[in-house]
């Protein structure tokens, strides 16, 4: 019987440690992959601001008011700041 018990108290200790590697694995891997997405949303972001930039000189395009809302409804730009940015780049045009 004491052969039995120490086997299996073996056992139950060698699925916990794999258990433990296996947790520490996937915490990891989402890690990672949530590094991913946050980079990926910093780029957007700044891109979006650097498009606002432009528009505000008034430098627009033909696809500029497509980019904008998906950046406003993405969260990544204010309508305060697209609102404004409109503005200041009618008003450059007009300038000239």
């Amino acid at each position: 019987m004491n052969g039995w018990l120490k086997a299996l108290i073996a056992v139950t200790c060698l699925g916990v440690v794999i258990g433990c590697i296996g947790y520490f694995i996937v915490v990891d891997r989402r890690y990672a992959q949530n590094s991913g997405k946050v980079a990926r949303i910093k780029l957007n972001s700044t891109y979006c601001h650097q498009r606002l930039a432009q528009i505000r000189l008034g430098r627009s395009s033909a696809n500029d008011i497509p980019v904008i809302e998906d950046c406003f409804v993405k969260g990544m730009v204010r309508q305060s700041d697209v609102v404004d940015a409109f503005k200041a780049g009618i008003k450059k045009r007009t300038e000239k």
